[in-house]
């Protein structure tokens, strides 16, 4: 990757002497942003572009180019590479668009870039993108004409949209935050965020590392790089309201849409995601500050107003604000008059015109050991205390270096005074109290989710047995999925708490399981054509009685042949009543991104009107398994005191960990539904579950 952000040398192929080309915008780019390589354009004819060079043809460049980039019709592409091959170029950005994204059927250009760049061993970004941009070395490929009016610092951008890239600029440019790197990937046919985000992981220039993207192709890559990083990672996925084409054939898949398991993944890596554009410049802001490693503040504020709406803040964030220690409280005194200001947290220092108390407080609160953080709320005239904020800041600078705390600064005056307070200083400056301590909340979210996070376990249990394989082979044969006894045969021999079952095609063999296993039971439609049995009228409840089950088996049966469902597999399956209980969702499904996941949340009957569910990626360990059991929020309902509120979390733990082995072990398993586990004190049992085959 290096080649592409530090190359010595750089071809521009598809320029021309007219002003409306836009490939000299390339040229004019890297100029105005002082790249210090050699830079050579290539066109139909010769000439020059603020004196460099227009080669007519590739062969007759200089030898040794690094970097080539390509702005010219897409029929064009496959031929160019092939003659940069032949000169030793390696490193290609294509520019151009008009492919797979214009019209699927443009998919045989790409194969045939892939196939040349396959052939000369050439790395490529695009096509259809801006290429890219170092600040360090005035490298800027876009060809749309740009200024070098940005601040360089710590922050790179990977972008699958270069128009979003000006956005981010000028995000990072209102709030002074400097730009290392930005790369605009396209439509990444080669190389893609997972690559790039481990290069910038491991790029010294890069500390903070943000990512705009349109789809994830390399979920597991991705995650792989992301897991172990201590730099932040921040994410804004967008197209998350996209719907697949098929519809759900279970449960588990309408409640682990793509989206969903995009934010599990994320949070799983202990990533940071953004979900409006917004939102990005606090969250740079965050990690520009020492971590916040605790959730206890001090705010100090010149203004009770502000001192309030930041207390209100914290509580929503779930940010502390602990009394005042007593050692602090009589450090205070001395400076402060005790019959105005109340000595507490928030600290209301409005009364104080001496700055020299503000930092005396500020640095007081930060030597408290029990004390993470400072929130620090300065209202004041610009006229009046410009001078004063000024010799301030360079000691919050210091606070934050020498104790390893964050400083949430939040400077109140004109917009003209806070430009230009960013322009001067490298201190985050916040808007409003209310900004500061949301910044402060994902800083501590971040450092949180790191240090409790472990690398995703590899480990799982294979099933030896055969007689799974043979169950999962049967349907196959017949191209459908598991029936419901199918289904559930697979889960007894996994170990799975399934209540009492049989599938049954006459009377007798219906009552011979009454015999055996007592009533009351439950009789359930089979068949093939039957996805969700309640919209068929399958099922028939609570039968106590021989006569019951004849009964119900034949009014069954009737509405199977009247309803067209009958065939050669259908059939009932007649279970023991089990007492009612609290009911819960498991499942699993394989995500086209991200792999194998698996779901838990809220079961029976209301399972997609709530949707509280959690996700996580398998295979799973004890650990993600209570988390997820942790997160979903009916499960406080579940702890109760009495019979009815308990269940029994061990049983749901160790349900989680099978589905997750299953999923993992049996290939042929596309989705599992377990809807739902009937949970008791002590124990429980599964009633109805689906698997899907791929």
């Amino acid at each position: 990757m290096k080649h592409f952000f530090y190359p010595r040398s750089v071809a521009v192929i598809g320029v021309s002497e007219k002003e409306s080309n836009l490939a000299r915008n390339i040229v004019k780019n890297c100029l105005e942003f002082g790249f210090k390589g050699d830079i050579f354009g290539v066109g139909k004819k010769a000439g020059r572009i603020l004196g460099i060079p227009i080669f007519t043809s590739i062969e007759s460049l200089p030898q040794g180019i690094d970097l080539a980039v390509i702005l010219t019709p897409a029929e064009t592409i496959a031929g160019i590479m092939t003659e940069l091959g032949k000169i030793g170029v390696q490193w290609i950005i294509i520019e151009t668009g008009g492919f797979s994204e214009f019209d699927p059927r443009r998919q045989k250009l790409e194969a045939e870039i892939l196939k040349v760049a396959r052939r000369y061993n050439q790395r490529l970004i695009g096509p259809n993108c801006l290429g890219v941009i170092n600040m360090e070395t005035g490298l800027c490929t876009p060809f749309a004409p740009y200024r070098r009016d940005m601040r360089t610092g710590g922050v790179s951008i990977i972008s699958q949209s270069g128009g979003m890239g000006r956005t981010f600029f000028s995000i990072l440019e209102s709030e002074g935050i400097g730009l290392n790197k930005f790369v605009s990937v396209g439509n990444k046919l080669d190389v893609g965020e997972a690559e790039l985000l481990r290069y910038f992981l491991a790029d010294s220039a890069t500390g903070i590392v943000f990512l705009y993207l349109e789809d994830l192709r390399e979920g597991r890559d991705f995650l792989a790089a992301a897991y172990n990083s201590d730099k932040p990672i921040l994410v804004y996925k967008a197209n998350r309201g996209r719907m697949g084409s098929s519809i759900a054939l279970s449960h588990t898949k309408a409640l682990a849409t793509d989206d969903h398991v995009v934010e599990a993944a994320l949070d799983e890596a202990g990533t940071i995601r953004i979900r409006k554009t917004y939102e990005l410049g606090k969250a740079l802001k965050a990690f520009h500050m020492p971590a916040l490693k605790g959730p206890n503040l001090i705010v100090i504020s010149r203004s009770g107003g502000h001192a309030v709406v930041a207390a209100d803040a914290c509580e929503m964030e779930g940010l502390c604000l602990p009394p005042l220690a007593s050692e602090l409280k009589g450090k205070l005194k001395k400076h402060l008059r005790a019959n105005v200001i109340r000595l507490q947290n928030p600290l209301d220092m409005g009364d104080v015109y001496d700055f020299d108390v503000f930092l005396m407080a500020i640095e007081e609160a930060l030597e408290q050991e029990s004390i993470h953080g400072v929130l620090f709320v300065l209202v004041y005239p610009e006229f009046v205390n410009a001078q004063h904020v000024r010799r301030m800041i360079p000691y919050l600078e210091q606070f934050m270096r020498r104790y390893q705390k964050p400083i949430a600064a939040t400077f109140i005056s004109s917009p003209g005074e806070q430009k230009k307070l960013r322009e001067e200083f490298s201190l985050p400056i916040f808007s409003s109290s209310e900004e500061a301590v949301e910044a402060l909340a994902i800083s501590y979210h971040h450092h949180r989710l790191k240090k409790i996070r472990k690398v995703v376990s590899t480990g799982f249990q294979v099933y030896p047995s055969s007689h799974i394989e043979e169950t999962l082979k049967k349907p196959s044969r017949r191209q459908r999925n598991l029936l419901l006894h199918e289904s559930l045969e697979v889960l007894v021999i996994n170990g799975f708490p399934v209540a009492p079952y049989k599938f049954v095609q006459n009377v007798t063999q219906a009552v011979n399981f009454a015999r055996d296993f007592g009533f009351p039971v439950v009789l359930k439609m089979v068949s093939r054509e039957i996805l969700h049995k309640s919209k068929h009228d399958g099922v028939r409840l609570d039968i106590n009685t021989f006569s019951g089950i004849r009964r119900a088996f034949l009014e069954m049966k009737r509405k199977i042949v009247d309803q067209g469902l009958e065939d050669q597999e259908w059939g009932l399956v007649i279970q023991k009543m089990v007492p009612a209980g609290q009911e819960v969702i498991l499942g699993a499904r394989r995500d086209p991104n991200f792999g194998p996941v698996v779901v838990f949340g809220l079961g029976g009957i209301f399972t997609e009107v709530f949707k509280d569910v959690a996700i996580r990626l398998a295979p799973l360990d004890e650990l993600r398994a209570r988390e997820m059991i942790k997160q979903v929020k009916s499960i406080p309902a579940f702890t109760g005191t009495d019979k009815k509120g308990r269940v029994d979390f061990k049983l749901i733990e160790e349900c989680l960990l099978k589905v997750s082995d299953l999923i993992m072990t049996q290939e042929k398993i596309a989705e599992l539904d377990i809807n739902p586990l009937i949970l008791y004190p002590h124990g429980g049992h599964i009633v109805d579950a689906r698997i899907i085959l791929r």
